[in-house]
């Protein structure tokens, strides 16, 4: 799986003319006994090496054993096999204590559904790792395996559909577990929360659907960090417990529990575990049997832990020789119970039936590391979000439609909107959101976003032409010589904003008011009369370019910076020198939006990680020409170009508004760059230890000052869309897509879903 790279290196990419020799295949006849002795052999030479030899003799026995074993086995002689196997049973059936931990041991198999490899591909994988399960079955009766995301079960049925027959018997027979509850393992971050509930909204139809059971354990156990929103989402969808292992990953603090209540934004708690073997895809050995006992870290509040096996990532799943040694280790003194006949639903009663007292965690399950994948691929996380925000337009518009016009949904066109959520969920996978995959599968997300934005926006253009004629046909009564504007608002909040719109050849402007979730209708004779024509702004350009409006004085460098943001609101006893001044002065950045761009070389993981040594370095970028855009009689926008390079430029508009404290930038980026990363820098004039970030459904404040290595390790962080920073009276915020914090500094990521980018 690791070693497709050119030179065998992963920052230099895959090598897609690499070919590798098949050297040898050999034929075999199968020898039980010789096969268990193996399987036996292995266990006791690896009691040997892993067992404490500081608290008992175990160790050593199993190591004379062993040699004992060695003396007498003749390869090829099957008579020297079962004195050989009594030796092996003298050790492994001494049993354990009552008060010894149990470890319950599951088959499971983590197949990505895209990585290194395509989605076609996954749809194989499916069919080859389960129906190799299904096999194992038939030999091991005390073996159990479970599997997650519904997509991938749809998949089979389609593709095998003998295969999901027979899957249907074992879930039925409590032996093929489906977990997780969801469509797929998503990314915990990017996804909106409404994107987060169709995951378990599909997820546990598909389950009750076809298995006649929903989940009850929530399952992502190779997710980069996990949002606060998750307990409400996994309490609301009917599951009742969490299992993940990526927090082990973390680079600079140790995680301090391995079973814990996890506490959301909202208070809601969900019982979670954290596998203590630190693995999803274990192989059955000792040590890591050994490790779920030793590296528990919640001991005298609990007792067991989960412990899942198999051959993973790429699918595959467990194979005999792991079930086989962990039925030798079920019961063997020096060694933790091994539970193997269990189920992951069973550990967890069983978690919550014994254990007392366990810790909470409330807030963000934020992984220390892959934090680049906030922001790898922006164009793929620009299209997912403008697939969400025209996904929930297109259902509200649709329904109200069917609820005003279409009284028997008849027109709802349920069929496309599963078609692109189920698109839309793919894509939200853990490895294809945050940019993590091979260039093959974003050929696949580049060609397929349009179409399904596409498809939406006819779907929005069709509901809101009909809500239109209805509209003014019916309520207005409007006469035929009559020209009106309807306006829509989908958002819950009502708006008051400027439209544009043509009259004859000429353009005008105009102030609108729409209620949230609700429309307005404007005739153009009113629109016409409420034009603007001249609001108060004046712009004086020199060494620096000055804009001032009625609420705001702003100055602006030719190379792009925000010098100044004087807030004329706040001014008190008529003095202007108090108003609040929102820019900080800094020892680096001379203004807001100060535009750098560094260094982006990871240790490894290119793709995934971005490296906190990227910030000692940078390269100052100041425009390389300005120009004032006066046209506008609402509004000045200020257009930079920048030359990044000899191949990347980039062109930004600063847009200040007569009527409003809200500062506009657009940018587009044409970037052609390797091992870089663009960053704008905002020093604000506000003294708080936190801020305040949108999240899914939600907010949640995150430090400003680095007090604690916790603290420190958040050096990059994902929000949607806002990044508050206030204090006791005055505050400002960044409205964006995805934002990172650094003490007293709000730092906004302009290469991501708010910003254009386009390649040549």
């Amino acid at each position: 799986l690791f070693g497709n790279f050119h030179n065998g290196n992963m920052l230099h990419g895959v090598d897609m003319d690499r070919t590798f020799p098949l050297n040898e295949c050999q034929i075999a006849t199968f020898h039980r006994d010789a096969w268990e002795l193996l399987q036996e052999f292995k266990v006791l030479m690896d009691s040997a090496r892993h067992l404490d030899t500081k608290q008992d003799s175990r160790a050593d026995e199993a190591l004379m054993i062993a040699n004992e074993i060695v003396n007498i086995c003749k390869p090829g002689d099957a008579t020297t096999y079962p004195e050989c196997r009594a030796l092996t049973k003298k050790f492994l059936q001494v049993p354990n204590s009552i008060a010894q931990h149990t470890v319950y041991a599951v088959g499971h198999c983590h197949i990505d559904m895209a990585w290194l490899w395509p989605f076609f591909e996954t749809r194989r994988k499916g069919g080859r790792s389960w129906s190799s399960q299904t096999e194992l079955f038939k030999n091991f009766d005390k073996f159990n395996f479970c599997a997650s995301s519904a997509s991938l079960y749809e998949w089979v049925l389609q593709d095998f559909p003998l295969l999901f027959a027979e899957i249907k018997d074992y879930v039925k027979a409590g032996r093929f577990l489906p977990v997780g509850g969801s469509w797929l393992e998503f990314d915990g971050y990017v996804p909106s929360g409404e994107s987060m509930a169709r995951q378990l909204l599909y997820g546990q139809r598909f389950f009750k659907k076809h298995f006649g059971m929903y989940c009850d354990v929530f399952f992502l156990p190779d997710t980069f960090g996990y949002s606060a929103q998750l307990p409400q989402l996994v309490k609301l969808g009917g599951l009742r417990y969490f299992l993940t292992q990526k927090l082990s990953w973390n680079r600079y603090n140790k995680f301090p529990h391995s079973s814990f209540n996890w506490k959301g934004i909202d208070g809601t708690s969900v019982l979670t575990h954290f596998p203590p073997a630190d693995t999803y895809c274990g192989s059955g050995n000792v040590d890591e049997v050994i490790m779920s006992q030793t590296n528990f870290k919640d001991k005298g509040r609990s007792n067991c832990s989960l412990y899942l096996y198999g051959i993973g990532d790429g699918g595959g799943g467990p194979l005999p020789h792991m079930i086989e040694k962990l039925h030798a280790m079920e019961n063997t003194a020096g060694i933790p119970k091994v539970e193997c006949g269990s189920t992951v639903s069973k550990f967890f009663k069983e978690m919550e039936h014994s254990s007392h007292n366990l810790m909470t965690w409330d807030g963000e399950l934020y992984l220390e590391l892959h934090n680049g994948t906030y922001t790898t691929m922006a164009n793929n996380k620009k299209y997912n979000r403008i697939c969400e925000l025209m996904m929930k337009e297109a259902e509200l518009f649709a329904t109200l439609r069917s609820i005003l016009i279409d009284k028997n949904a008849q027109n709802y066109d349920k069929n496309m909107y599963d078609e692109v959520w189920k698109n839309m969920m793919l894509f939200q996978f853990h490895d294809v959101l945050p940019g993590s995959c091979i260039r093959m599968v974003y050929d696949v997300t580049d060609k397929e976003y349009p179409i399904m934005i596409s498809k939406l926006q006819k779907n929005i253009d069709s509901s809101l032409n009909e809500l239109s004629t209805m509209l003014l046909k019916g309520t207005l009564r409007q006469k035929e010589e009559e020209n009106t504007v309807v306006l829509y608002n989908s958002l819950q909040f009502d708006r008051n904003e400027v439209v544009e719109w043509n009259q004859g050849a000429e353009k005008k402007y105009s102030p609108v008011f729409v209620k949230g979730i609700g429309c307005a209708a404007y005739p153009t004779n009113v629109l016409a009369s409420t034009a603007i024509k001249d609001w108060k702004y004046q712009i004086l350009e020199g060494t620096e370019i000055s804009v001032e409006t009625p609420l705001l004085s702003v100055k602006v460098s030719p190379g792009g910076q925000i010098l100044s943001i004087i807030d004329k609101e706040t001014m008190e006893y008529s003095d202007p020198k108090t108003c609040k001044e929102a820019i900080r002065k800094h020892e680096v950045f001379k203004g807001g939006n100060a535009i750098l761009i560094h260094d982006d070389v990871p240790l490894y993981w290119d793709a995934w990680d971005l490296w906190i040594y990227y910030q000692e370095t940078h390269v100052d970028l100041k425009a390389n020409s300005c120009v004032v855009d006066k046209s506008k009689p609402h509004k000045v926008s200020i257009i930079f170009k920048y030359k990044i390079s000899e191949l990347s430029t980039m062109e930004q508009t600063i847009i200040i508004n007569a009527a409003s404290k809200r500062i506009d930038f657009e940018t587009t980026v044409d970037w052609h760059e390797t091992h870089k990363i663009l960053r704008t820098y905002f020093p604000l004039a506000i003294r708080t230890d936190f801020v305040t970030c949108d999240i899914q459904s939600g907010n949640i404040r995150r430090p400003t000052v680095v007090n604690t290595s916790w603290d420190a390790a958040k050096y990059e962080v994902c929000s949607h869309k806002f990044v508050d920073m206030s204090e006791a009276n005055y505050g400002v915020a960044s409205v964006s897509y995805t934002h990172l914090t650094l003490p007293t500094i709000l730092l906004v990521q302009i290469s991501v879903v708010a910003v254009s980018l386009k390649k040549k």
